[in-house]
């Protein structure tokens, strides 16, 4: 069969349209919106915790809806087979800046989702390479809605379903947290939380997460700090990012912080001290988690040999002892400005959904209020 055939595109301004359509379908809760047959898989996969399946999910149903004849299976426009499509470029261009600005990036608030290895084969296949286990059901759950829905009704009425999930979805994650009174043990409270907290690596992202909300309450005693955590292990770093966590003084580059929470080499500390010298840092603070380790030689060798190389002090400091010694600081530190800090920056570092299981673990471990709000607690309701 010849695949000469001219490939079908979508839309951009009319599936913005289609888009803006259904998310404000799935805000009206007074709205019903038509049962399919794949509500539940549709659930699954919106509030699963895998976040590219659920921009794929959400790019196709509106791909589907938006221009019938396309192949929702479809990821790449050289997919060999019939109604193959770029839904790269829908997603980049549609639902990932209506998702920040309408959704609270409900869906995960990643900036190029499609660059995330599931989203790199021609089509969703149930043979993709993917984790097993739970990631394998995910896939096989997003094959069958996708192979099964033929009709651009059908697609809408799935893309305003997804919507209302996801909806849910954030609307759970904000009413996961009560609101915190003062209390005069807050250092204490806070040294408690984050000892029980920094056990788990997540990736590295607790490590960081942590590091940038104790150094932001810290600086917010003076005047033109900004602190910013950048997404751990993003592909690509940033051109303006110089470190896992960068602290601005008026908009220039004050304080760089490099964040390991794994095994890490010299080469490592060296990549973070040359970055820190082409921002012209004569330093570089190294916070070490407490998975973290470095392998091959001493910390007090790799910093004389970086600093002969680079002409950059690197000064290794493991993460407890760091936030003590942060805090200690602080004359004034609520633990409610600490928590706040701590969920702002899990946001917007964009961490996996198993952070915020895990914070809430941790402080309904350490803090029990007197009368606990009734929606303390995030609904499984996978």
């Amino acid at each position: 069969m010849s695949m000469s055939l001219a490939k079908p595109t979508v839309d951009q301004r009319a599936a913005e349209q289609l888009l803006r359509e259904a998310i404000s379908i799935a805000q009206d809760d007074s709205r019903e919106i038509p049962a399919t047959e794949w509500d539940i898989e549709i659930r699954t996969i919106i509030q699963g915790k895998h976040l590219t399946f659920r921009y794929i999910l959400v790019t196709a149903l509106l791909g589907k809806a938006t221009n019938p004849n396309i192949n929702a299976l479809s990821l790449q426009a050289g997919a060999d087979v019939k109604g193959a499509y770029d839904a790269r470029s829908l997603c980049h261009g549609v639902v990932v800046p209506l998702e920040r600005q309408l959704l609270s990036s409900s869906l995960g608030g990643s900036n190029e989702p499609f660059l995330n290895k599931p989203a790199r084969f021609p089509m969703i296949s149930p043979s993709n390479a993917v984790r097993a286990g739970r990631d394998r059901e995910l896939l096989l759950i997003l094959h069958k809605v996708l192979s099964e829905g033929e009709t651009s009704e059908q697609a809408f009425n799935s893309l305003c379903t997804a919507m209302r999930y996801a909806i849910a979805r954030q609307t759970a994650r904000t009413e996961l947290f009560p609101q915190l009174s003062e209390s005069a043990d807050s250092h204490l409270k806070i040294i408690e939380f984050v000892d029980a907290f920094v056990t788990r690596s997540i990736e590295g992202q607790v490590a960081a997460i942590v590091s940038g909300t104790i150094l932001s309450t810290y600086f917010d005693q003076f005047e033109g700090f900004e602190v910013t955590v950048h997404p751990v292990n993003q592909s690509g770093a940033s051109s303006n990012e110089v470190a896992d966590v960068d602290i601005k003084k008026n908009g220039k580059i004050f304080v760089a912080v490099e964040v390991k929470d794994k095994q890490f080499s010299e080469q490592d500390v060296d990549h973070a001290a040359f970055k820190a010298s082409q921002y012209g840092l004569k330093s570089i603070t190294f916070v070490i988690g407490v998975n973290g380790t470095c392998i091959g030689s001493s910390l007090e060798q790799v910093a004389k040999t970086v600093l002969i190389t680079r002409s950059v002090n690197v000064i290794f400091v493991d993460l407890v002892s760091f936030v003590r010694s942060v805090i200690a600081l602080c004359p004034e530190f609520p633990f409610a400005t600490f928590f706040a800090k701590l969920q702002y920056y899990a946001i917007s570092a964009r961490v996996r959904d198993e952070m915020f299981e895990h914070i809430e673990r941790v402080f309904q471990s350490v803090q029990v209020p007197p009368n606990p709000p009734s929606n303390t607690t995030l609904e499984r309701t996978e």
